[in-house]
């Protein structure tokens, strides 16, 4: 599937929902329906360029063929979005690829620091401080 389909496909299964507390990083690693919030989006639609392969989605984080930037909007608000080496930016603000990316970039989740947000995540998932992005 190509990265315009795949993008298509996650633009109709997302819903945006705030996190509830803590802010707790989750892949949501299922196809379907998407609860959750920029975090969620840029690691679905990462997860889903990777074929929806744990091996090859930390390829291609670790490869940098899929970046997820923290960001700042217009309004001035934290967010996150995704680069995909050959597709380009994308999030859940601005769902459609595009070439640069629509938000201040502020730094990158190299794959030592996403995978403390994932290993946080994970916790605060499990003591029940985060809903699930699959709810």
């Amino acid at each position: 599937m190509s990265a315009p389909a795949i993008l298509g496909q996650l633009r109709q299964d997302f819903t945006y929902r705030l996190d509830g507390g803590l802010d707790a990083w989750r892949v949501p690693a299922h196809l379907g329906p998407v609860r959750g919030d920029c975090e969620e989006f840029a690691l679905a639609l990462a997860f889903r360029l990777a074929g929806r392969s744990w091996p090859r989605f930390f390829w291609h984080l670790a490869s940098f063929q899929s970046v997820i930037w923290q960001c700042t909007t217009a309004q001035g608000v934290g967010h996150a979005a995704l680069w995909h080496r050959g597709a380009g930016w994308a999030d859940n603000i601005y769902p459609t690829w595009g070439a640069r990316c629509r938000h201040r970039r502020r730094f990158p989740y190299v794959l030592p620091l996403l995978a403390i947000k994932l290993a946080l995540g994970a916790l605060v998932a499990r003591m029940g401080g985060a809903k699930s992005a699959a709810e």
